[in-house]
């Protein structure tokens, strides 16, 4: 059996879902995936949620998935634009929720571009999320041009994923790709091996498309990363200085997640022409070791 409960946070609706292979909560504000927790975890969520994070309906909460789109970090030259993009400021509209019969929740969130958007952000267009609630936790961001030009737009799938002690967490899988240290006068560096964190760290691997793999030692736990039309991978965290311009992370919990995000971003920006689609997918699991 599945359920879906509508519910609120301060000012937010949040939609708790549960049935027999995880549960997980979104809010439709941002179309953000706030929790899932695989049956198989033992309660222990994959995905990490500010303790200070707020609620107001003003600002995206500090955790989950947020949604960067149409694009990343700042706007390349308005500065006053909000950074990563708009649409995770946005309500959007819930268009169904649906049993799978294999079990799984299947929640589809879509909105469009109208008056404010276009004033940001010159395309008309339409985005759906489509998170599946299962075993794994899939998402599918699919973008459609809707104007009579050529769209270009970057993209991230924000992910914040809980670990017990970044400095005792690796990531694999990003071998060969090239980094782009965004902490060090984006210098560029071809990854080679394993990833050991040692934050501060905000660093874009483009020209990865495969996996990526987090070990965290202390949970005994591995988070698998699968994208598909993804060609970067973001990853971050703020380490105990950069963590104080924070005013919703507490100053002690920055070794408490890991930011990897999958998506399209700088030279893997991509382009659509007049009435095409692009489709991100997102999926990911976990197992105990």
């Amino acid at each position: 059996m599945s359920s879906v409960v509508f519910d609120r946070q301060e000012e937010l609706s949040v939609i708790m879902v549960e049935n027999a292979f995880a549960t997980a909560k979104i809010t439709p504000y941002g179309a953000q995936v706030l929790s899932f927790v695989p049956k198989n975890a033992k309660g222990v969520d994959l995905l990490w949620l500010s303790p200070s994070a707020v609620f107001n309906g003003r600002q995206a909460v500090r955790g989950g998935i947020p949604i960067c789109w149409p694009w990343f970090g700042k706007h390349a030259t308005k500065s006053p634009l909000p950074a990563h993009g708009f649409v995770r400021n946005l309500l959007w509209q819930l268009d169904r929720v649906k049993t799978l019969d294999c079990g799984a929740t299947e929640l589809i969130f879509s909105i469009e571009s109208c008056e404010s958007t276009l004033e940001m952000w010159p395309y008309e267009f339409h985005l759906a999320l489509v998170v599946t609630v299962a075993e794994a936790l899939s998402l599918r961001l699919i973008t459609t041009n809707l104007s009579q030009q050529e769209m270009h737009f970057t993209e991230a799938l924000h992910s914040y994923f809980n670990v017990k002690n970044v400095s005792n967490v690796s990531v694999s899988g990003l071998e060969g790709s090239t980094e782009i240290d965004a902490l060090n006068k984006m210098a560029r560096n071809v990854q080679a091996g394993s990833l050991s964190l040692s934050p501060p760290i905000d660093s874009i691997f483009l020209n990865h498309s495969d996996r990526a793999i987090i070990e965290d030692q202390r949970l005994s736990r591995h988070i698998f990363i699968h994208k598909q039309s993804s060609s970067s991978t973001v990853v971050w965290n703020p380490g105990s200085e950069i963590v104080k311009g924070f005013s919703d992370i507490p100053e002690a919990s920055w070794p408490d997640f890991l930011c990897v995000e999958s998506g399209n971003v700088f030279e893997n920006t991509v382009t659509l022409a007049s009435g095409e689609r692009h489709e991100l997918l997102l999926t990911l699991s976990s197992a105990l070791f």
